[in-house]
């Protein structure tokens, strides 16, 4: 029946399976291949000269796991069977003894070059260890008037290599010496130990995927280049020149009034230290007129600013005039009306003084 006892140790035989089968990830520098194996292997025994038997085959399988760079741990299980030098009564009944030794042993490997990093576990590589283990031999000897065997203590070690030809296979091979204390061997009994020499081959089968190497983490995004601050806005200044006084009644002309006005003015941009880089003059009139008088009046009015500031030095080519009539009036009629100021064209035309002027915008580089 399937009680409990049963279920229990059928899940410790299963865990460290299941164990095996997590597939873990290593850097590309770090990686070993860590997962456990199973290796079915033969062997060639070279037996100890007192032992009185022949040189002969055996095989066997380990099951073993790296526990890191540099070490494996492994259970290795062997059985051998080997024909007597002499026959039965030294061969008088011509029949063979035999020799059939089962032994068990933990072992220890060592890579002394070490087995880290993805390039090393490519198939043009080998991976030299040095090998050490204790465990038992149970000597049985069968001859044809019966058996008799004994368990011993034994221990071995030897120098092998692992060839990792694929992710799913390894070729192992090793050459030990074996210990083995209190050998049973009937025809010399005064030996109380045997050395052994065994070579081996054997298929090293991982279980489970193969450890994954780690991506490497993708570079960061170009930062964006931080676009130079936007130039400071060109420093701009404005002025007004009133035409009453500038200009005579209806006229273009500058008096000496308006020339000192421009005077005064290009005196306030020099004070301010602006590289001047553009001038735009505009001109306006009073709706007293028509509008084809007016607008031509008020052209004629910002070129003759134009011409003096030229005269004064100014470059001509940083200077735009334009004329706007009465099209951008301060004050109408309708507003002196209200305020008691058109009572008549005299007091209309003082009302009307704020829209006769010239307006004179200079935009340039201040020096920081």
């Amino acid at each position: 029946m399937f009680d409990r006892r049963t279920f229990a140790a059928c899940c410790a035989i299963a865990l460290p399976y299941g164990a095996c089968l997590a597939q873990t990830t290593f850097a590309a520098d770090q990686y070993y291949d860590n997962r456990w194996y199973i290796t079915p292997f033969g062997a060639y025994v070279d037996p100890d000269g007192d032992r009185g038997a022949k040189s002969g085959w055996g095989g066997g399988v380990a099951i073993g796991k790296p526990i890191s760079p540099n070490w494996n741990i492994e259970l290795r299980a062997m059985y051998e069977e080997l024909d007597s030098k002499y026959g039965t009564a030294f061969g008088v009944f011509n029949s063979n003894d035999k020799f059939k030794n089962l032994s068990g042993t933990l072992d220890a490997q060592w890579f002394f070059l070490g087995r880290q990093g993805i390039n090393r576990w490519q198939s043009n590589s080998v991976h030299p260890y040095l090998v050490g283990g204790i465990g038992a031999i149970d000597n049985k000897v069968e001859t044809l008037f019966g058996s008799d065997s004994h368990t011993s203590f034994m221990a071995n070690a030897g120098l092998g290599i692992v060839w990792p030809f694929s992710s799913w296979g390894r070729l192992v091979a090793d050459a030990r010496y074996r210990y083995v204390d209190s050998a049973n061997n009937t025809r010399l009994n005064s030996r109380s130990s045997m050395n052994d020499w065994l070579f081996s081959v054997g298929l090293q089968i991982p279980f489970g995927p193969a450890p994954q190497v780690a991506q490497a983490a993708p570079p960061p995004a170009p930062r964006a280049a931080i676009p130079p601050p936007p130039p400071p806005p060109p420093a701009a200044r404005a002025f007004e020149l009133k035409a009453d006084g500038t200009f005579a009644f209806a006229k273009s002309d500058l008096t000496p009034t308006g020339r000192t006005r421009i005077d005064n003015t290009l005196a306030e941009l020099k004070a301010s230290g602006i590289r001047l880089r553009a001038i735009s003059i505009v001109g306006h009139t009073d709706p007293i007129g028509s509008a084809e008088f007016n607008q031509r009046l008020s052209v004629a009015r910002a070129n003759s600013v134009r011409d003096y500031l030229v005269a004064q030095g100014v470059p001509a080519n940083i200077i735009t005039t334009e004329g706007r009539g009465f099209s951008e009036l301060k004050i109408t009629e309708a507003d002196c009306r209200a305020q008691g100021k058109a009572r008549n064209r005299t007091a209309l035309i003082a009302c009307f003084e704020p829209n006769r002027r010239v307006d004179i915008r200079a935009t340039g580089e201040q020096p920081g």
